[in-house]
């Protein structure tokens, strides 16, 4: 497990992806960070831009079957991930923040309602599973309230048990609810994991991320 920070701001979610292979990294990302991240995850970084943004990991959303790319995206950009050995699917949803609409492992997923329903279809075999529309808390956006390995998920702290079952059967998988950051319950933007390891935000505290390794399937 590991604490780090993009240029000081504690939700690397919003920078970084990870499968069990690569890890994608903003252009500008500090060496000393993406050093940090290869070595914890155990995988090599591909720097890359996403709509000549250093958002990579609110645009995107990937497993080990594939990944989704925003609608926004560059050519040259969609041809570096392809270059990459990925199955690169670019989505005409207008709702294209995937890494925030779509929640998914190797085995299931969870997506936001709001998503076209034909549009998701094509998600689904991109990515190799199927998802479920559900709500986490109120939110729609389910990829920020919520992160999911193939051995459990952490959800935002104010799910209901109710929801929690819901996404249990979801993703096919046990979970639990719980927060990073110092209480925040947009997990999945503070969370950056893969079967190797996961890194949080630095303002994660220590019981924080005993929920983390927990739910996630790395404490046994």
């Amino acid at each position: 497990m590991l604490r780090t920070s993009y240029y000081g701001n504690s939700f690397i979610g919003l920078f970084f992806r990870a499968n069990d292979s690569v890890l994608l990294a903003p252009l500008d990302a500090p060496d000393k960070v993406v050093d940090a991240l290869e070595n914890e995850l155990k995988v090599r970084a591909v720097r890359v831009s996403m709509a000549n943004s250093n958002l990579v990991g609110i645009y995107t959303a990937m497993n080990n079957n594939g990944i989704v790319l925003p609608n926004v995206i560059e050519e040259s950009e969609r041809l570096e991930l392809k270059k990459e050995g990925l199955n690169v699917f670019v989505s005409r949803e207008l709702n294209n923040a995937h890494g925030n609409n779509l929640c998914v492992n190797d085995k299931r997923g969870i997506v936001n309602p709001r998503v076209d329903s034909a549009e998701r279809k094509k998600m689904e075999d991109a990515l190799g599973v199927e998802m479920a529309p559900v709500s986490l808390a109120g939110h729609t956006t389910v990829g920020s309230a919520c992160a999911s390995s193939a051995d459990g998920f952490l959800a935002h702290y104010a799910i209901a048990e109710k929801e929690l079952q819901e996404v249990e059967e979801a993703l096919k998988v046990p979970g639990d609810k719980g927060t990073v950051n110092g209480g925040a319950g947009f997990v999945g933007l503070g969370v950056v994991h893969n079967k190797n390891g996961f890194a949080v935000g630095e303002s994660t505290t220590g019981f924080e991320m005993g929920k983390v390794a927990g739910a996630l399937g790395y404490v046994k």
